[in-house]
């Protein structure tokens, strides 16, 4: 009964329902909150619980085991948001330079709010996808599938999202999919790529105010203007869904893999340890 608790499947399995049995019955208290950063904050909260409660008994494993060290915190959440900030600005600056994008300056008062709503929504789905099923998935079937299944999973929730399309899923799962994921695989950490989410979704939004997946925001540090061909700017679900964003981020992603690769922190498929 031990073995089979700690398989990672059989942990994957169960941090899922109890996550969601959870989350269920604490969905009348989310109701009334009236915030979304406080709603969000407490998925977080449930999620992270829900992982911690099955990796300790099943596995005994601990919050740094999960993706959350001490060590190193600070410097890999921060390092991530530079680089997700850089990343979009880079994405901006290009569609800037042929005229796909041109923004007016309006208040700074929309980052305060803006810098806490994607952190949490980061916390979240870095913990869910990067910390929970890439993790877990990858100490069966090795590092390459694990990344492939949990990247087109990774895209696949966001079809739902407003204005998304096929194109819009894949270029989500090729961008963030991957990247995230060697970003984790790199440090064996989640604030590396808890960083990088963050960023990219904070100047793509409240900072230079454009869709961050579909979504719209009226308060935004720059009023945006975007014209041109959606396959450059990914009309209106935002830059992710184009041509752009895609280079940019496979680019970025090729670095941090070879990285990682350098780093030998590619694990193999379980069946391939078993002499």
């Amino acid at each position: 009964m031990r073995n089979f608790l700690a398989f990672p499947l059989t942990r994957l399995v169960l941090i899922v329902v109890l996550f969601g049995v959870v989350a269920f019955a604490m969905t009348p208290i989310a109701l009334r909150m009236h915030s979304v950063i406080l709603s969000q904050a407490m998925v977080f909260a449930i999620l992270l619980a829900a992982t911690l409660v099955v990796e300790y008994y099943c596995a005994h494993q601990t919050a740094a085991d999960v993706g959350f060290p001490s060590t190193g915190a600070l410097s890999g959440l921060f390092g991530g948001l530079l680089i997700g900030a850089i990343l979009f600005s880079i994405v901006i600056a290009v569609l800037a330079l042929t005229h796909c994008y041109s923004g007016s300056f309006q208040s700074w008062n929309p980052l305060l709010p803006g810098l806490a709503f994607f952190l949490i929504g980061a916390l979240v789905e870095e913990l869910l996808f990067r910390g929970v099923l890439f993790r877990l998935i990858e100490k069966v079937t090795g590092t390459w599938i694990a990344l492939a299944l949990s990247a087109v999973l990774f895209g696949a929730i966001h079809i739902a999202n407003p204005h998304a399309t096929f194109f819009s899923s894949l270029a989500i799962a090729l961008e963030a999919g991957v990247l995230l994921a060697f970003a984790y695989v790199l440090t064996r950490s989640l604030w590396f790529a808890i960083g990088i989410h963050w960023g990219w979704n904070l100047f793509e939004g409240p900072i230079f105010g454009t869709q961050v997946s579909g979504g719209q925001f009226t308060a935004t540090v720059f009023h945006a203007n975007m014209r041109g061909p959606t396959w450059l700017t990914g009309g209106s679900f935002g830059p992710e869904a184009g041509v752009v964003a895609l280079v940019v981020c496979l680019a970025a992603a090729v670095v941090v893999g070879t990285l990682a690769i350098r780093k030998r922190h590619i694990i193999s498929p379980m069946w391939l340890k078993i002499k």
